[in-house]
């Protein structure tokens, strides 16, 4: 293997494994700290909400976090620390409102609430426009931190968990594919 392949085989196994599987292991914590609480009727999660649109190919909408409660339904969108400014504010807000009234469809008669909680979100930040658009049009942004205080726990250890988890997967790919664990750690000083 020549050097571009062996950092191009580290980057994709540390990519998938800590950045995309560390958000999803991150939004399995969030999901089970909700349940946990107690504080809603049910809490599911990947829940799928069918989008009735004939002039759309996209069939369902997976929610990742939903919460039903006797009058309400609080739809949760986890995000990551990265983001994406190639989106359009507009396309966004369109999307999220398209989620919107399928849930309405799925669930008549119950006020409706779909919000995004976004890593490190920082109402100040200009880098994060389309996240501000959407707060001030219905679709209501929180800090993960902030927002998963109201349900008593310890941000910084939900965090160490999935680190901990994120960790210990990527580890298992590398090891899968011929690399030695404790050399790769003895290089870094």
């Amino acid at each position: 293997m020549n050097k571009y392949d062996l950092l191009r085989a580290i980057a994709r196994i540390t990519h998938a494994n800590i950045n995309i599987k560390g958000g999803n292991y991150f939004q399995d914590e969030i999901f089970e700290v909700i349940r946990d609480s107690k504080k809603h009727g049910s809490v599911t999660q990947e829940h799928p909400v069918p989008l009735r649109n004939p002039k759309k190919k996209r069939k369902h909408h997976y929610v990742d976090i939903l919460c039903v409660d006797t009058d309400s339904i609080i739809a949760i969108n986890s995000k990551g620390k990265s983001f994406n400014n190639t989106k359009s504010e507009d396309s966004e807000l369109a999307e999220y409102q398209w989620y919107v009234s399928a849930l309405e469809k799925q669930y008549p008669g119950k006020k409706i609430s779909y919000i995004i909680l976004k890593d490190e979100y920082d109402p100040k930040d200009s880098r994060m426009n389309v996240y501000h658009y959407l707060n001030q049009n219905g679709i209501k942004v929180y800090n993960t931190e902030e927002y998963v205080n109201n349900y008593g726990v310890d941000f910084v250890e939900l965090d160490r968990r999935r680190q901990e988890r994120c960790v210990v997967e990527c580890e298992k790919f590398l090891a899968k594919e011929g690399f030695n664990i404790e050399k790769l750690y003895e290089t870094y000083n």
